[in-house]
């Protein structure tokens, strides 16, 4: 039969070698469309297309007019040590590797016959990128090459354009190799620069002064912010040294069973501090920097904005998508989901230095959350699941303790919101009381005079 025949040829090419052996350097793909269901304009580039997946995009089109000066005015200055040619056969000699960066590379970027068309669209946006980052730490003669009045390279069009540049470097669909990076400097300079010397420029310019201590190179620049919103080595020694006082206690074998049986039910804010749990900074702003000591959960402190949306869902889907990226800002995210589930526990969270926001009010918190979280499957295997069994196992051995102190805490916190905001309110309070205690003496006098007659009479 020749539909057989068919179907073998199409199993034979369904995992061709020569594309398996490219997997696991894949590190830079296409956001498939079940993450664009509920919002895909998160991962699409706005102002300058970098790398391969949005060159043709019409819209980002006036930027590559910029990308040529940034070649031209890189490879004019004084002090760099390479020609064009130069710099072409020094990225020609890893162009392989920038290939297999990109999944799914169109066929019209592969191979040796588009090696020219590949080589020219990596060193014009690793150029641009280099010329921007440097134009925005004003390091090197950049501030003296390029006109006063230029739309970008300037001091005024940096400031301009960083914002955008920084959003669009942080699309999992809008990345450049670090290696790429790497090689136009080594060719510039005369000698290669340290990795860490290119993670901490590119981390700068996107204010991650925590750079990472590490000397592996990243993958490219939303890898290494990713990394550096992560806990490392060197940090796991934290500042607060309250944790040496003692260790949480571990639960039984049986309640171990009886959480992950159970361990779908969210527990918000509120809920855990009813039970003792007691919320304390961590001491840095590492997503995954939560612990459970002695009924304390630390946590980090993070501010959120309107750029935590497409920051949070880009690193999310990178770790969905590229292979062996465990999933920590995915857990964090479900992790803070769970605690947030009103207002009420935004205003806890906050008034203990975990949640910091300039959105438009509380509830748009909740709201955030649920849309980070929608559509998105939740790992219980985690490095957050241990943290979760802990404070579940804590709740439910101490949820009805406490009670007189949190009803306490509650109704101060209550009258505190609602009418110690402002003198006005307090004003307003103290008057209502004053009219109050008089009427109460009023009416004591009335009653009293009743039952006790004029002795005169």
């Amino acid at each position: 039969m020749s539909w057989v025949v068919d179907m073998e040829k199409k199993l034979e090419d369904a995992e061709q070698p020569d594309k398996v052996e490219r997997w696991p350097r894949h590190c830079i793909v296409r956001v498939p469309l079940r993450f664009k269901m509920v919002d895909g304009s998160v991962y699409k580039p706005r102002t300058v297309s970098l790398g391969p997946f949005h060159h043709d995009d019409v819209e980002l089109k006036p930027m590559e007019m910029h990308k040529l000066r940034a070649v031209r005015h890189l490879l004019h200055r004084d002090s760099c040590k390479t020609t064009l040619a130069e710099l072409v056969a020094a990225v020609d000699e890893v162009a392989d590797e920038l290939e297999d960066s990109y999944m799914d590379l169109g066929d019209e970027w592969r191979g040796q016959k588009n090696r020219g068309k590949f080589l020219e669209m990596m060193i014009s946006d690793g150029c641009f990128l280099l010329e921007v980052m440097r134009a925005a730490a004003r390091k090197r003669s950049i501030p003296n090459d390029y006109a006063h009045g230029d739309p970008v390279f300037s001091r005024d069009g940096i400031q301009q354009i960083k914002p955008f540049v920084q959003r669009d470097m942080l699309m999992v669909e809008n990345q450049l190799p670090l290696r790429l990076l790497e090689r136009i400097v080594a060719a510039e300079d005369g000698t290669s620069p340290s990795a860490a010397s290119i993670n901490s420029m590119v981390l700068k310019f996107l204010e991650r002064e925590d750079a990472p201590e590490e000397i592996v190179l990243g993958l490219h620049p939303l890898d290494i912010y990713r990394t550096s919103r992560l806990k490392h080595k060197s940090q796991r020694k934290s500042n607060r040294k309250v944790l040496h006082r003692g260790m949480p206690t571990a639960p039984t074998t049986e309640e171990v069973n009886m959480v992950r049986l159970q361990r779908a039910v969210p527990r918000s804010a509120w809920t855990l501090y009813k039970s003792g749990i007691r919320f304390l900074p961590s001491g840095t702003s590492c997503l995954d920097d939560i612990d459970l000591v002695n009924g304390r959960l630390y946590m980090p402190s993070v501010l959120l904005d309107d750029s935590t949306v497409y920051r949070v869902l880009n690193m999310m889907a990178f770790e969905a998508i590229h292979v062996g990226t465990r999933d920590d800002v995915t857990a964090y995210v479900f992790f803070v989901k769970d605690l947030v589930d009103s207002a009420h526990d935004v205003r806890l969270l906050a008034r203990k230095g975990i949640l910091e926001h300039n959105l438009a009010d509380d509830d748009a918190v909740v709201r955030l959350f649920n849309r980070l979280t929608a559509d998105v499957s939740q790992n219980w295997e985690s490095q957050l699941s241990r943290v979760r069994m802990n404070v579940e196992h804590h709740y439910r051995s101490n949820h009805h303790r406490n009670g007189v102190h949190v009803f306490l805490y509650e109704s101060w916190a209550n009258l505190r919101s609602k009418y110690l905001r402002s003198p006005w309110t307090l004003l307003g309070l103290l008057t209502a009381t004053l009219l109050l205690v008089a009427e109460i003496v009023q009416a004591v006098y009335a009653v009293k005079s009743y039952y006790e007659p004029d002795k005169g009479n």
